[in-house]
Order: structure tokens, then sequence, then C-alpha cells
């Protein structure tokens, strides 16, 4: 799975003046009961029903917590190809290939928005995975000659 992010609104539920030091605010609360990935789709992977703005100065935090939801998952296969052919007895030439996401699956990074307090584009997935490997198909070409 992709890593996941904290749920986040602009209200200072505790009234300490927390959305002054951090400018996406104080944490959402989880509505009891809803499915975080409901009618989940790239335009919607997080339910916005699953989550409720809890409000300024209401004395406490939200309960929504680091690791509530996460990201679609990463598919990769990688491969490499070497062949190793001699020239002679003492010298050796070796050719290879190694592609990383050889299928070219396109794997979708968390959402950017999980602001509850903006509800434009709230949950969408906009971005690729950039992690080693997850990326779109990369080749690499290797020849080398030992003697």
């Amino acid at each position: 799975m992709a890593p996941s992010r904290l749920l986040e609104t602009h209200s200072d539920p505790c009234g300490c003046g927390y959305n002054v030091f951090n400018a996406n605010g104080g944490r959402a609360d989880v509505v009891p009961g809803a499915n975080f990935y409901a009618g989940q789709s790239i335009n919607q992977w997080i339910n916005p029903a699953a989550f409720a703005d809890p409000g300024s100065a209401i004395g406490r935090f939200g309960d929504a917590s680091q690791g509530d939801v996460a990201g679609p998952g990463t598919q990769a296969v990688s491969m490499s190809l070497i062949k190793t052919v001699a020239i002679k007895e003492s010298i050796k030439a070796r050719f290879g290939a190694q592609v990383s996401n050889l299928f070219n699956h396109p794997n979708l990074g968390t959402p950017n928005n999980l602001n509850v307090s903006t509800p434009a584009g709230f949950g969408a997935l906009t971005a690729l995975q950039t992690a080693q490997g997850a990326g779109p198909r990369a080749i690499q070409l290797t020849a080398c000659i030992n003697f």
C-alpha cells in the first residue's frame, strides 16, 4: 500500500491556536460507522462523508489519526536479462538489459488534498508514485568486456 497521510481541517478544534502554527489546521473527526472507501474511484479515493470538520473551540482535537486511510497499492515488475559470450579463451563480453516497471502499470500516489474543509478535489488521486521502480517504465542497457 502507498503511504497514508493525516486527514485535516482548517478549523481549530482545541481552541488553542493550533491552526496559527499549522496552516492546515487540526485533525478531522471520523464519522462512526462510515466506510472510508465507499464509492471509491480515481476522482474520489476516500469517502468525504466518512470525515467531518469538528469545528473550532470545542476543547479537543479531532479523532482522525495517521494511517486511517491508505493510498492505492504498488504493482511493479522488474526484470533483468544478461548474456555472457566468450570471444576468446580469456576475453568475454557481457550484454544485459534491466527493466523496472516492465508492464508500465500506472502506480498512483496518495491523494494530494486530505483537508475536509476543502471539498473540491478531496481524496482525488492526481499524481503518480515516484518511488524506485514504481514510476514509469525505465530500461537500462549494459555491455561489458572482461579480459
